[in-house]
């Protein structure tokens, strides 16, 4: 019996293609199936040429004869499961499969889809629909040759919009590109990071997983998108809190090492600040007078600074006063100009009516000393050195907010996020120990404040700080 009489026995349609891709044969029902390419159904008609007249028929679908034509290529292994593709044709919807034969060839088996078969897949369309009706997640299919999309979920419309190309979801043209370069080799990609746009028009961070499927014979991207802004906002406030942790532990040891030093200057200090006073009670005068007044106001300075460092280092509490931002501004410049004499030219500037602030004196002179003494080592050598103070009010903070600005070199971009970090500097090996900025960091957070370097100064550093005011005097100017 040969093959012709093993087709006619059956009542599928069957149509056998040898190793060369040339029909062989075909059984009755596969002939009346598609009698309009008659002519096409005899021995020795190439794969191809079958398709491309079943096309022109209208009998098939281009993008269904694209399907098969792919699946033909693929065709290795005749134990492998036929593959199939569903399409819809002038007589209705038609199952086509492919299955490799053990000569090298293949049968194409078509099927016509059943009354029942139709219910089951309207059933499971509504189904399908339900589900993803009410999935949380930001579903889109989308077709991958022009991004028209055939289906998104209400999660997606809410997140993305209602637009009709997926292509619009990309902020960046380049990003949607490297998305297909990524999905076509493996026709999967998971979290893979881009700026997408949301429905409102903002921009945001997003990552979006996706596969490739066969979806009624085109190539469909299936994807869900996930908005990042909450998890990178959540990562930065982690990170912030594990650097201020890390920060405080810094700060204790530097504290107990603090307290140490303390200790030690205190009986030299003592004795500094006790044959000062003997000799102001010697009576002398002229010259030697003044010198020895400057010799006791600095070693009064360094007692203060010292029981500072004790303060920090045991926590113990501030001493908060009402104080005059101008007296404090003026002390802070004598207590400069008493430790570091030289050519630098130093404004102050205060605006009228101002608060008082809460403050503990002996420790916001000394952090506004140091921002000083930093700006006149950094202009070391400049003829034109200046250093400004100024005060203004910010009532709708209640704060008062002070500024020590210079018109040195400035801060370089690439350290300023870590200049109050303990024990950085940028100073030479002897000449600098990255205690003093720490430390003013420290003292004004104490005080409920904050200190920042302003990196919108067009020349030199600019350092504010804001301190809580006393309103209760002196409204807002």
């Amino acid at each position: 019996m040969n093959l012709d009489e093993i087709l006619s026995l059956t009542e599928d349609a069957l149509a056998v293609f040898g190793p060369d891709a040339e029909l062989v044969a075909v059984s009755p029902a596969f002939r009346g199936l598609f009698q309009p390419v008659e002519a096409f159904l005899a021995p020795g008609t190439p794969w191809p040429l079958f398709l491309t007249e079943a096309v022109r028929q209208d009998l098939l679908q281009m993008e269904a004869s694209r399907r098969l034509a792919m699946i033909e290529e693929s065709l290795t292994d005749p134990a492998r499961p036929a593959s199939e593709v569903v399409a819809k044709t002038a007589s209705g919807t038609l199952t086509f499969a492919l299955k490799a034969a053990s000569d090298g060839g293949f049968a194409l088996r078509v099927a016509r889809q059943t009354s029942d078969d139709a219910a089951e897949e309207r059933e499971l369309e509504q189904i399908m629909s339900k589900v993803l009706e009410a999935c949380p997640t930001c579903l889109t299919m989308a077709r991958i040759g022009d991004g028209h999309i055939l289906y998104r979920s209400p999660e997606a419309t809410a997140l993305l919009g209602k637009g009709f190309n997926s292509r619009a979801h990309f902020v960046n043209r380049e990003e949607r590109a490297d998305f297909i370069t990524a999905l076509l080799p493996g026709a999967r990609v998971d979290d893979l990071r881009f700026t997408a746009r949301h429905a409102e028009g903002h921009e945001f961070e997003a990552a979006i997983s996706a596969r490739l499927i066969d979806y009624r014979g085109e190539d469909v991207i299936v994807s869900s998108i996930t908005d990042l802004t909450e998890e990178l906002a959540l990562q930065d406030e982690l990170g912030r809190q594990k650097e201020q942790v890390f920060q405080s532990e810094k700060m204790s040891a530097l504290g107990e090492v603090l307290a140490g030093v303390a200790h030690e200057l205190n009986n030299p200090l003592s004795i500094v600040v006790g044959n000062a006073q003997m000799l102001l009670e010697d009576g002398i005068d002229g010259p030697a007078l003044k010198r020895v007044e400057k010799v006791s106001d600095a070693a009064e300075r360094c007692v203060g600074i010292v029981r500072a460092f004790l303060s920090m280092a045991r926590d113990r509490p501030l001493k908060i006063e009402s104080l005059a931002v101008d007296m404090l501004l003026d002390t802070a410049r004598d207590a400069f100009e008493a430790t570091e004499p030289g050519e630098i030219e130093i404004a102050i500037e205060a605006h009228e009516g101002l608060p008082p602030v809460q403050a503990d004196e002996v420790q916001i002179v000394q952090v506004v000393t140091n921002l000083m003494i930093n700006a006149e080592q950094a202009m070391k050598g400049q003829a034109d050195g200046r250093i400004a103070l100024s005060a203004m009010h910010v009532p709708e903070k209640r704060l008062v907010r002070l500024r020590v600005t210079d018109n040195g070199p400035g801060v370089p971009p690439d350290i300023a996020p870590r200049i109050f970090d303990p024990l950085f500097t940028t100073k030479e090996i002897g000449k600098g120990t990255g205690i003093g900025l720490a430390l003013c960091h420290r003292i004004v957070t104490a005080h409920g404040g904050r200190i920042s370097l302003d990196q919108r100064a067009k020349q030199g550093a600019a350092f504010t700080i804001d301190l809580p005011a006393d309103t209760v005097e002196v409204d807002s100017p």
